[in-house]
């Protein structure tokens, strides 16, 4: 079982030994070519989020009446790579803390919007050239502080297969602000999560 909360890459080595016994000219009829493949690693490597917390180019403002959604995709597209050549079955397995707004020098009492708020889509999963079938796109509609399934291959999942997660968090009409860091104006402290990435194997 392994857990990012950033990248997260163990490249795979593969080894190949190819033996032959080959006369100077051209080689005998019945001589034997044989070779040893040895498997590689399990491993997820993921990339930042662009701002999951902002509409345009500043915060959200609340209004009392709509709740508000927050938007945000990963920088670039993520990749699970299973070179284990055993045809075990793994899962990409996601959970997150609630968000929170930090205390400031005024505002002293942390903000705190639950993680139920926040969806995570896979979109469609690519498969590299030479792989078996991709899983199926995955939406979590509601996220939670236990994991659950982001991508799941419960047959064989030998390869390379990539998606680009989106993210959306919707804002309460309850919602209280971001703290201001200090005084009244100025910088706020973000509502902040983390999310959690498991893969886990068979």
């Amino acid at each position: 079982m392994r857990s990012s909360t950033k990248i997260l890459s163990i490249l795979a080595s593969t080894g190949i030994i190819l033996a032959a016994t080959v006369a100077p000219a051209m080689a005998a009829e019945g001589d034997a070519l044989s070779g040893a493949v040895a498997g590689g690693s399990l491993s997820f490597e993921n990339s930042a989020v662009v701002n999951p917390l902002v509409l345009g180019e500043g915060p959200l403002i609340l209004d009392g009446k709509n709740v508000r959604k927050a938007t945000g995709a990963a920088a670039s597209a993520w990749t699970v790579t299973d070179a284990r050549g055993t045809g075990g079955a793994w899962n990409l397995q996601a959970s997150a803390t609630d968000f929170t707004s930090a205390a400031g020098e005024v505002d002293t009492e942390v903000r705190t919007i639950v993680v139920s708020n926040l969806s995570i889509s896979t979109g469609t999963v690519e498969d590299g050239e030479g792989s078996d079938s991709p899983p199926a796109a995955v939406k979590i509609n509601q996220m939670n502080t236990t994991s659950q399934n982001l991508l799941a291959v419960t047959g064989s999942g030998k390869g390379n297969f990539s998606f680009t997660p989106t993210f959306e968090l919707s804002i309460p009409v309850n919602a209280f602000r971001s703290n201001f860091k200090a005084g009244s104006t100025g910088d706020m402290n973000p509502y902040v999560s983390t999310v959690t990435y498991t893969l886990t194997s068979n």
